[in-house]
């Protein structure tokens, strides 16, 4: 397949959807396609892709004005080069659908594809304009099972699952620990809607365990100073970390703890189960379609502090349950291997490509 894939950011820059392209990508180039990419921060995957205007577009506020400059350009490029796809593969929100007609009328593509990675706001643009959009887009694929639910039923379409894959890393050299002291992990961007302040009030309550947070982002010098001032001296806050160091605080730990509001599917999540790692958290992104309670951790619903620590205890005093979850979640998170999830998108490109010739 010749796949032209669209995103205003790629690695080294962070982010969950910048990891999900490169992963993507590199894997299809791997299995004989063709990818370029059309992007406007970052670094290339292949030579084929193409950088698109030196301004930096995602300053630009309101945000969907800088996308709109991002796709004028591309839409001028293709009308230059007249080059052609077999598919056209959109990532982000409304606005990038917003051009998904015009893009596959421009490259002859076969099929036109849009992932979104995030979950739907109440705004116009997410309840009523989105789902007219996708109505002219073949395929359609959401990270977040929450998400899907409501896009599916606005827009009376199927809409697929397909949560973002787990960096092989985080199945190398699993090792079973025996902490002194039972140490509960957090791997999460340090934003409002990652809800950490919450995991603070949990440590203060549970002064004889210790508390890993790994992550970067706005709310870290509030963060630190609510440490500071309250004296919560169980926590500690790692700041950003590579593959590698987030792996090795997921083996010395003894489980993993989200209490996002919001999220697509949480990678950390699936990456703790590759490290064996039971899983207390919210259902931010319908994450209970993944963790069942009592077989490989427990879903919290309603942010209820004395809930989180009425789950971490059970963990710590019950070992055997901990060792039952350790393997579900070993043999689970298998599923969602980078490998699984690559050949998963590439057989629904494929198929759809055949159906339409």
């Amino acid at each position: 397949m010749k796949i032209l894939r669209i995103y205003t950011k790629l690695p080294p820059l962070k982010g969950g959807m910048e990891k999900h392209i490169y992963n993507l990508s590199k894997l299809q180039i791997q299995k004989g396609n063709h990818v370029t990419v059309f992007y406007n921060e970052g670094e290339k995957i292949s030579s084929h892709d193409k950088k698109i205007c030196n301004i930096r577009l995602h300053k630009f506020r309101p945000q969907f004005v800088g996308i709109f400059i991002f796709y004028f350009i591309i839409i001028l490029n293709l009308i230059l080069k007249k080059e052609k796809y077999d598919v056209v593969h959109i990532h982000g929100d409304w606005s990038s659908a917003f051009f998904s007609k015009i893009l596959k009328k421009l490259t002859n593509a076969k099929i036109i594809v849009f992932s979104i990675h995030d979950q739907l706001s109440s705004s116009y643009m997410h309840q009523k304009l989105l789902p007219k959009l996708v109505k002219y887009i073949d395929l359609v694929f959401s990270t977040g099972y929450d998400t899907a639910k409501v896009l599916e039923y606005l827009s009376k379409r199927e809409i697929i699952v397909q949560p973002s894959g787990i960096n092989e890393i985080f199945f190398e050299n699993y090792l079973e620990v025996k902490n002194e002291v039972f140490t509960v992990i957090t791997v999460a961007n340090l934003f409002p809607k990652k809800n950490i302040e919450l995991i603070l009030e949990i440590a203060k309550k549970l002064k004889e365990y210790k508390f890993i947070i790994v992550g970067d982002g706005t709310q870290k010098s509030q963060l630190i100073n609510k440490i500071k001032s309250e004296n919560i001296l169980n926590v500690k806050l790692l700041g950003f970390q590579t593959p590698q160091e987030v792996r090795s605080n997921y083996q010395k730990s003894d489980c993993f703890l989200l209490t996002s509001f919001a999220e697509g599917t949480p990678t950390s999540a699936l990456e703790a189960m590759a490290c064996g790692l039971p899983i207390i958290s919210s259902n931010a992104g319908g994450l209970g379609n993944i963790v069942k309670d009592n077989k490989n951790g427990f879903i919290i619903k309603d942010f209820d502090k004395n809930k989180y620590i009425e789950k971490i205890e059970l963990l710590k005093t019950n070992e055997v349950l901990r060792k039952k979850m350790s393997k579900t979640n070993l043999k689970l998170a298998q599923n969602y291997k980078w490998e699984n999830v690559a050949n998963y998108i590439n057989y629904k490109m494929e198929r759809l490509i055949n159906e339409k010739n």
